[in-house]
């Protein structure tokens, strides 16, 4: 395949998967179907001569070749950004953006905004360690302009937008017995002192209503305040952790071990929330966009 026949539509829907992990999402972004995304990953595959994904149920995981081509991919398609953003704009832009997000997950979206702020040099942006609930309080009072975090859904007054899914894993010692069982019931999980998010966290709600579901109370819990909080005191050897999985790279230490979850507790999902009436600000679409790609 020569260069001049990579298709870029393709590329992006590769990204959109490569993200994800599923076609859902990522036909959802790019109001299509999803046996047409499929067929814009097989075509990509084939013209390239390469196996980019491996298929497993209900996911797609990139293999070794799919990871190289992923970075390369995103140089392609900053590379045409870049390129188009060059025609629209006779000067650079400038401006400031208030964003904030949550601990933990600012390490997974700082390349992203870092990518931002390199096209954009003349741009001022303040990043906020800022709660989920607090953090839509500044939004309405205009201190902040995009919100990063995991929230329920939102009234009117906000645009609310998806970007990655999470499951929550179990974090414990390596040497702990909860290793042993391949998939651990909420009730044998229950028998450990949890350490979890605080109450206000919709994380901590999806684990308290499961218990509840599952009749289960009394529990022995420390409240932390984010998930490499919670590592932290299971490095300690105080307890076994509830946290977002997509933090355990950060998150996880030596001595520790994580487990998947979703049977138990399904997925969540991490959203950028700016208010309805900033829709015009283009210097923020394209940062949503950015962190959305």
């Amino acid at each position: 395949m020569r260069p001049d026949e990579l298709d870029l539509k393709r590329l992006k829907a590769f990204r959109l998967v490569a993200r994800h992990g599923n076609l859902r999402q990522a036909a959802q972004r790019l109001h299509q179907s999803i046996p047409a995304v499929s067929g814009k990953l097989r075509k990509l595959e084939e013209d390239l001569g390469v196996t980019l994904f491996e298929r497993a149920p209900n996911k797609l995981i990139l293999t070794e070749v799919g990871r190289r081509f992923l970075n390369e991919a995103d140089a392609v398609v900053a590379r045409a950004e870049r390129a188009i953003a060059s025609l629209r704009q006779p000067s650079e832009p400038a401006g400031r953006i208030a964003v904030s997000i949550g601990s933990d997950q600012s390490w997974y979206f700082a390349p992203r905004i870092s990518a931002f702020l390199k096209r954009f040099p003349k741009v001022e942006l303040t990043l906020s360690i800022v709660q989920a609930a607090d953090s839509l309080q500044r939004l309405r009072q205009g201190d902040l302009d995009l919100a990063i975090g995991v929230f329920p859904p939102l009234a009117a007054e906000f645009d609310q937008c998806q970007v990655v899914e999470t499951s929550l894993s179990l974090l414990c010692r390596k040497n702990h017995p909860l290793l042993s069982l391949l998939n651990p019931t909420l009730e044998e999980i229950a028998n450990h002192r949890l350490i979890v998010l605080p109450k206000h966290a919709e994380t901590r709600k999806l684990v308290d209503r499961a218990m509840s579901l599952a009749h289960i109370d009394g529990l022995n819990i420390i409240e932390v305040a984010n998930c490499h909080t919670a590592s932290t005191f299971v490095d300690l050897d105080v307890g076994v952790a509830l946290v977002h999985s997509i933090c355990c790279a950060n998150a996880a230490g030596e001595t520790t071990a994580r487990m998947e979850l979703g049977r138990q507790f399904g997925k969540i999902g991490f959203s950028l929330v700016s208010r309805t009436d900033d829709r015009d600000n283009t210097l923020l679409a394209t940062l949503i966009e950015r962190l959305a790609s």
